[in-house]
Formats: structure tokens, sequence, C-alpha cells
């Protein structure tokens, strides 16, 4: 028994004065319930766990999660892990935004080895936003009682503001058809159908000028045949001199949003980003599809 009391107190001598993080991760429980430690494999879901103020949590990240601190250690993303760093992280949870084709076996193989619990949503419209904001505290604090609740409670108020942020109103704001770009060079690239800026646009009345699933590359010639009523350039924080610069070729089609100046940029942080971070793209594009009914050119 005096060897086990011993064994308690050095523990407890080893970490007096330890940061909670240190504490984590040295495995020892933080205020008796040990804390996640997280790996995301995607920028959208640390968009979120950022909302859920979770950061700290977070010990590796791909190198395109901008939301959250720099210095933690990189893994490569779902198509290119370092296993290695992985292991050495010893993540209690990964967490992945899966492609169609699903998720790397040996991943999977090596979470079941290593006792890690991954979770995944594919994110492409309102709702799958919505259900990962949702499901995220069991996920994430399965058996703490207290602390699934308290995120819980944040879910619900981040899917509260977003519904807010979508509120559609009494009349549709723009009825006419938009094409969402995120790239004009060296090819078009835009959001289609059953995306969640498509599901922004909708619920305030406009639709989409195309009708492929997606993300989806056109040509200046496939982008005249669409003839769009508008347009909407997505530049996440980017600092746009004009709408012109930004639309670049797109500025010399013969197409009614060129004609009507019914151009705007989007320069929402989060606009490439289905996160929880919806509903300030939401309200941004409120803002530019209001300015298009009023027959104002938007500007950026």
């Amino acid at each position: 028994m005096r060897w086990a009391l011993a064994i308690v107190a050095a523990v407890l001598v080893s970490c007096w004065g330890c940061t909670r993080e240190e504490a984590s991760e040295a495995g020892v429980a933080v205020g008796g319930l040990s804390e996640p430690r997280i790996v995301s494999l995607s920028p959208a879901i640390s968009r979120t766990l950022v909302d859920f103020d979770l950061q700290r949590n977070i010990v590796g990240r791909t190198p395109h999660c901008a939301s959250i601190d720099q210095s933690i250690p990189v893994v490569g993303d779902l198509l290119n892990a370092d296993y290695e760093q992985l292991v050495r992280l010893r993540p209690t949870h990964i967490l992945v935004q899966p492609p169609a084709s699903g998720i790397d076996q040996h991943l999977v193989e090596l979470a079941q080895d290593r006792g890690w619990r991954i979770g995944k949503w594919q994110l492409n419209g309102r709702d799958d936003i919505e259900a990962m904001v949702q499901e995220l505290p069991g996920v994430l604090f399965s058996g703490n009682q207290e602390r699934e609740a308290d995120a819980a409670r944040r879910a619900a108020q981040i899917v509260s503001e977003i519904a807010d942020a979508l509120s559609p109103g009494s009349e549709p704001l723009f009825r006419g058809r938009v094409l969402i770009v995120h790239a004009v060079e060296p090819a078009i690239l835009v959001s289609g159908t059953r995306t969640y800026l498509d599901d922004i646009i909708r619920t305030f009345g406009a639709s989409n000028a195309t009708t492929a699933n997606g993300w989806a590359t056109l040509t200046l010639e496939d982008v005249a045949r669409l003839n769009p009523e508008a347009i909407i350039l997505v530049r996440p924080g980017a600092r746009v001199g004009s709408i012109e610069e930004a639309a670049g070729p797109l500025n010399d089609l013969p197409i009614d949003a060129v004609r009507g100046k019914r151009m705007a940029v989007s320069v929402n942080p989060d606009g490439e980003m289905p996160s929880g971070g919806l509903a300030g793209v939401a309200r941004e594009f409120r803002s530019i599809l209001q300015q298009f009914a009023d027959g104002i050119g938007a500007a950026p």
C-alpha cells in the first residue's frame, strides 16, 4: 500500500506547477478528467473548434489550418498524412473531412490499434455543417457529462446563429441567377449546387447560374453561355482594389452581370470554410444580394 501511495505522490509532485496542457500531455487527468488531444485534418473543422474555444486541445493540424496557432505541429493532410508524427503526438481524437473515396484504411487501422477516436463529416451543405456542430460535443466528450453539456450548449448557440443569419425574411432579396466564383485564372472555379454557398443564395431567393454539383471548373465560353445575372467573387480575407481587378477576364464577357454591374467581392475569411463560421458568410451574402436587388453596384 505504501508503494502505491508513493507513486501517486511522485506523480502529483512532478505535475505540481505544470500547465494544463503539460499535465494533459503527460497523460494526467486535469480536474479528474482527461482533456481531448485533437488532430484536425480539416481546415473547416479546425475553424469550428475555434468556435468551441478548443484551440488549446489541438495538437496536430494540416498546413492549411490558418485559423489556429501556426506553431501547432503539422501532420500533413488526409491524403498525405505523416503517420510517424501522428504517433508521436499521441492524440485521443482524429477529426477528418473525408473525400468521396473514404478515409485511408491505414489511418483507420492505426486509430483502432492506438485507441484513437475518429470523427468524420462530409461538409457540403448547410445541413452537413450543422450536423458536425451538433455532433462534436458527443464525439469529443463522451463520458464527461459536464464538458459534453457545456459543449452542447455552445453547439446550440452556433446553430441558432446560423439560423438567424439565414432567416429568409418575407420577400426574396434577389431573384436572379448568381454565379459564385472562387478563381478566374488559370481556370474559372465555381460553387455549384449542393454546396453551402448555394444553400445561402437559394435561401435568400436567388438561384445558381450553374447546375453543376459541388465545385466545378468552367471556361469563359461556359460563363458566356450561362449568362449569369450577377456574380459573387469569393476572396476570403483579401484586400481587393476593385471589382474589376478581382473579376479579371470575366469583365470582358457580354453577360448580364457585367452589363448590369451586378458583381461583388465577398471577403469574409470563412468564405471557403464549411464551418461554424457560416453565419458570418451568410450575413455578408445577404448584404451583397440586397445591393443587387436595390440596383446598387456592390463594392468589396
